[in-house]
């Protein structure tokens, strides 16, 4: 019984047992959000390789409240990476993720997660975030981000047991 338990155990550890890519990868994710957190823009830009697609995408119920303010608003946009990071003033932002799922082959990677952006502690807006990466010379790099966005003005983030259930 012992043994079996043991067993039963390694097998658990194993299942969640992350590659070098992947633990790299997620040190590039800790980067990004520490470098919102305190502004760096340096090294925010060293966690990216041109050219770089930046696209969000406003939900479909969040864009029919934007609607009903500006019937020409937009549901999509296209940004740039460098005025993301120029754009904080002040330590106030942050960016949170989790729900993380990386898909690799040490070559290329994706990086699907659920993310919160905050603003003086309090939640701003959330979504789903997609990232690729290419490891290049041995470091992995960001070459576009793409996420959807609902408002919490509009509707609240639902707990993480809430978004992954299936």
């Amino acid at each position: 019984m012992k043994k079996l338990l043991l067993l039963l155990l390694v097998s658990f550890n194993f299942s969640f047992a992350q590659t070098k890519d992947e633990i790299e990868i997620r040190k590039v994710m800790d980067d990004f959000m520490g470098c919102i957190k305190t502004r760096d823009e340096a090294k925010y830009l060293s966690l990216f390789q041109e050219p770089v697609l930046w696209t969000g995408i406003y939900k479909d119920r969040t864009q029919a409240k934007r609607l009903e303010k500006n019937p020409k608003a937009d549901d999509y946009f296209a940004d740039d990476y460098k005025a993301f990071i120029k754009s904080f003033k002040d330590d106030k932002s942050e960016e949170k993720f989790d729900n993380i799922k990386i898909v690799e082959d040490g070559a290329i990677a994706s990086a699907n997660f659920d993310y919160s952006f905050w603003y003086n502690g309090k939640m701003e807006n959330w979504g789903k975030e997609i990232w690729t990466l290419m490891k290049i010379n041995g470091t992995w790099k960001i070459t576009s981000v793409t996420f959807s966005m609902d408002l919490t003005k509009y509707f609240t983030q639902p707990s993480l047991n809430e978004r992954t259930k299936k």
